[in-house]
């Protein structure tokens, strides 16, 4: 299951229930195309993982502060972006959405995939 919910007071909440299940969540931004174009988010969690690996390794000290600091941004770039779906490897069974009026393009997503949606709404939803 995907935990998705970007409003400020549902972030907490969302990254703590599903790190305490085990499962993924976004609660930062919804990217356009996170699950349309699922292949380009396994690379950039690749290259988010490559990019941990250079750092504990110590390649960011043999280079210039410039380039260490370049890569150190895109890194926590990633990781606050994609850090929730870190470990998934493959499109979720069902999508959890706190706001569906809010987060309609992961509702799209998920509908044009045909992915089950689990929404919670208040009465403009």
């Amino acid at each position: 299951i995907l935990f998705v919910g970007t409003k400020k007071q549902a972030q907490d909440a969302i990254r703590e229930e599903a790190e305490r299940c085990g499962m993924f969540h976004v609660t930062n931004r919804w990217l356009g195309g996170m699950l349309t174009n699922f292949v380009t988010i396994r690379k950039r969690l690749g290259l988010l993982d490559q990019l941990e690996a250079r750092q504990a390794a110590g390649d960011f000290d043999r280079m210039t502060k410039k380039e260490a600091s370049l890569l150190t941004d895109e890194m926590t770039r990633l990781q606050l972006k994609l850090g929730g779906m870190r470990k998934m490897r493959r499109l979720p069974g069902a999508i959890f959405v706190i706001d569906p009026h809010r987060e309609h393009i992961a509702v799209t997503e998920a509908r044009k995939l045909e992915i089950p949606v689990i929404g919670t709404g208040d009465k403009n939803a």
